[in-house]
C-alpha cells in the first residue's frame, strides 16, 4: 500500500489460479484511501449476459490500450495481471509466467524487458518455489515462518 502513488500508477500483479490477493488489494485500498483501481480483465468475461452493469460498478475494462491510457490519463490506477486467464489455467507450483502471443500492455512490457522482470524478482522474494497451498495457508493465518 505504501508504494501506492497519489496519481495514477500501474499496479501488476501475478494471475494465479484465483487471485485473491488482487480482490484483497483493490477492497483494501478502497477501504483505507477511498481510491479505487480499475482493472483490465478478458475479453471474454464482456459476453456474460448481464455483465456491462457489473463492469461499471467493478471498473472492468476489455478495451485495449486506449481505454487503459484513458483510465490513467484521468488520474486513476489501472490493475493489470498480464498472464491473464492463460497464466490462471495453466501456470503451476513454480509461478511461472506464460504471456504467450499477448498484445496490449504485456506485449510492450515483454519488449522493453520490464515489468516482467520485476514480477520475477517479487515471485523470488517472496515464494518459495515449488509453490504449497498449504504452506502459503499457514504462512498466511498461522504466521508460519517463511523457509528461506
Amino acid at each position: 500500500m505504501d508504494k501506492i502513488p497519489e496519481g495514477p500508477g500501474l499496479v501488476v500483479f501475478y494471475h494465479g489460479a484465483f487471485p485473491l490477493d488482487y480482490y484483497y488489494f483493490v477492497s483494501r485500498l478502497h477501504l483505507q484511501t477511498g481510491r479505487f483501481c480499475h482493472t483490465v480483465v478478458d475479453y471474454h468475461f464482456s459476453k456474460i449476459p448481464g455483465i456491462k452493469l457489473f463492469y461499471k460498478v467493478q471498473g472492468l475494462t476489455h478495451d485495449g490500450r486506449v481505454e487503459c491510457v484513458e483510465i490513467m490519463k484521468n488520474g486513476c490506477l489501472l490493475g493489470v495481471l498480464p498472464g491473464g486467464a492463460r497464466e490462471a489455467l495453466f501456470s503451476d507450483e513454480n509461478y511461472g509466467l506464460l504471456w504467450g502471443n499477448r498484445t496490449g500492455f504485456a506485449h510492450v512490457a515483454r519488449d522493453a524487458k520490464v515489468i516482467k522482470t520485476a514480477i520475477k524478482e517479487l515471485r523470488d522474494k517472496h515464494q518459495k518455489i515449488p509453490g504449497s497451498i498449504q504452506r502459503a495457508l499457514l504462512e498466511r493465518f498461522h504466521k508460519y515462518p517463511k523457509d528461506n
